[in-house]
């Protein structure tokens, strides 16, 4: 089961046209009741060119249809099973974020540390008058 989760299931170009033949040949009726139709003189050549493109969409639709539920199908089952699919990939949170001590992963902010030191540091810096002695203009009070 863990090989099925490599492959892709998204449908290549060489699956698109090989099931695009098969289902124009499955249509192959459809396509010969137009020509004769045509044939015929039932319908004049602009009418025979938007009735054989609706056919083509139509086969094209339902190609495209079969490919794109049968990728969606596969994809619910991986992720149905709990294997990593591209919309719902692997978490990766590194261990013990901000819970170790000196570690890599600690983040000051997580433990109140930083805003301590911070507010140290300025205390100690300038007192409460820190932002009284900025540079100014002449036209400062």
């Amino acid at each position: 089961m863990a090989l099925a989760a490599c492959s892709s299931t998204v449908p290549s170009p060489e699956q698109l046209d090989a099931l695009e033949r098969q289902v124009r040949a499955q249509h192959r009726g459809d396509y010969e009741a137009l020509e004769n139709r045509r044939q015929s003189g039932e319908l004049d050549a602009e009418s025979h060119r938007i009735a054989l493109a609706a056919l083509d969409k139509r086969v094209r639709n339902e190609v495209d249809t079969r490919l794109w539920s049968r990728h969606a199908l596969a994809q619910s089952e991986l992720k149905s099973n709990d294997i990593p699919t591209p919309d719902r990939p692997i978490p990766l949170a590194p261990p013990g974020v901000g819970t170790l001590q000196n570690s890599l992963y600690n983040s000051q902010r997580q433990t109140g540390m930083g805003s301590q030191l911070m507010g140290n540091f300025l205390r100690d810096s300038g007192g409460a008058n820190f932002n009284s002695s900025r540079a100014g203009t002449m036209y400062d009070q």
